[in-house]
């Protein structure tokens, strides 16, 4: 198994960050990565991502499946169907203090295609959690000062 990994400390409630991660319309306001994401939150059901990988605004659709969500804890999909590389990428939420969150991410790799997908994508993967973690940051700290 290979992971790829991102975090980022965010001086907003957790509530807040939750709001903005399930709000899927608006994620081309703060994700570079992943700009749309289409899914109905039932889990087992499909979750289509557009994904910028090289964080230039063109996208490739990746189609995944929900595999849980924990209210204000944490959303996570993956490549479940019988394929050479399954994956997991969770999203997690954990409180500091009643106005800062730990953002994390990660995808989990596994399979007999898990070293090509590195050697191509780790790189880019990397980079594009690296985007997303700090425009998540961005976003939630603009919206949180406004209504201060």
């Amino acid at each position: 198994m290979k992971i790829i990994s991102s975090s980022i400390e965010i001086s907003a409630p957790k509530s807040l960050i939750w709001e903005i991660l399930l709000d899927f319309n608006n994620y081309h306001l703060w994700n570079p990565f992943t700009p749309k994401i289409e899914t109905d939150l039932i889990i087992g059901n499909g979750v289509k991502l557009h994904v910028a990988m090289n964080l230039n605004g063109k996208t490739q659709v990746q189609k995944e499946s929900l595999l849980w969500v924990k209210n204000e804890v944490s959303i996570a999909w993956g490549i479940t169907s019988v394929f050479p590389v399954t994956t997991e990428r969770a999203q997690i939420l954990t409180v500091i203090n009643e106005n800062t969150t730990l953002y994390e991410t990660y995808d989990k790799f596994w399979g007999p295609l898990t070293p090509l997908v590195m050697l191509l994508y780790k790189n880019k993967i990397q980079n594009g959690f690296d985007a997303c973690a700090k425009g998540l940051k961005d976003r939630a700290e603009y919206l949180y000062q406004q209504k201060q």
